[in-house]
């Protein structure tokens, strides 16, 4: 907590409005009964001031926490260096890597941090890549176990209650593309949020299925790391307006192309940009919301008009 709540104690008098005697004056609050301060309805305004101000300030460090990446947090640098020497290592079954995620992350942590630790790991395996700190078959072997952890969880996640209830998010690649690892943890990490999800890659990015999807799709997410893909890039998002022209769904992108193209994602209209899964899930969530409160918004404004409209049967 912020270090200044701590300074100047004798100066604070009132903690919250309504609060008709001082909280501290001159001396320690501990050292004297709540009672003597505060009646109980004043008591209770004072409790659920501080519970609402610490959930959100909670919800707001830990929210901040995943989406600059776990690498960033020292709490998971034994658990990332241990995870990302076992998922090359010869000979690991896919037993143990899951065993690994339920008993060797830091403790008192949500479930869907497995998914960011995930991401994490094949960010770290990238970043090895490209600083020559490992090998093409280390990579390869790195992201096919990945992809199984991934198939494993995805029954832990899933939700049981029939997809059709739950809000759809269509997950997209352009043509073309081979980076789809990201777009799987999206999945994942949609599935634990209640979410139904539906990924779409190689040649089902186009053509009836495509259509489908997005006549179904409350978000379409696209995953786009290859900028020779351009052309498909730009392709995959008229298919996706033309479809619906009236109620398009938000377009959210990321991947490393997308990052590098801002401009050209302005100019296609694009929603929004992510650079993680997570905030990805976050500006979805958001995007859902705005719209469920714009169609009840405009359903309450549809009865409204409907009852004005009427004949006061029992008036007339």
């Amino acid at each position: 907590m912020d270090s200044s709540l701590h300074e100047n104690k004798s100066s604070v008098t009132r903690a919250g409005p309504g609060l008709s005697k001082p909280l501290i004056s001159g001396g320690s609050l501990a050292s004297h009964g709540a009672e003597e301060y505060l009646i109980p309805s004043e008591r209770d305004l004072l409790r659920s001031i501080i519970r609402g101000t610490v959930a959100s300030m909670t919800a707001q460090k830990l929210s901040a926490r995943y989406e600059i990446g776990l690498e960033h947090d020292r709490l998971y640098d034994g658990a990332l260096r241990e995870f990302c020497a076992l998922i090359v290592s010869p000979g690991v079954r896919l037993n143990r890597l899951l065993q690994f995620l339920r008993t060797d992350l830091p403790p008192g942590q949500p479930d869907f941090i497995k998914i960011i630790f995930l991401e994490t790991v094949a960010r770290l395996l990238g970043q090895k890549w490209v600083d020559d700190d490992c090998d093409f078959i280390d990579v390869t072997i790195g992201t096919a176990r990945l992809q199984e952890i991934i198939r494993a969880l995805s029954f832990e996640f899933r939700s049981p209650q029939g997809s059709s209830r739950l809000p759809l998010a269509v997950l997209v690649a352009p043509v073309g593309e081979q980076h789809t690892l990201m777009l799987h943890l999206l999945g994942l990490l949609f599935d634990s949020m209640g979410w139904s999800s539906r990924i779409l890659e190689g040649e089902d990015g186009r053509g009836s299925r495509l259509k489908s999807a997005v006549e179904q799709a409350d978000i379409v997410c696209i995953g786009w790391s290859n900028l020779r893909l351009k052309d498909e890039f730009t392709s995959l998002v008229k298919t996706i307006r033309l479809q619906r022209p009236t109620a398009r769904p938000p377009i959210i992108a990321g991947g490393i192309a997308a990052l590098d193209s801002v401009d050209f994602l302005v100019s296609l209209g694009i929603d929004c940009l992510c650079d993680s899964v997570y905030s990805a899930t976050r500006i979805c969530e958001s995007f859902y919301e705005l719209e469920s409160e714009g169609r009840q918004a405009n359903a309450s404004r549809r009865k409204a008009a409907v009852r004005a409209g009427r004949t006061d049967w029992l008036g007339s």
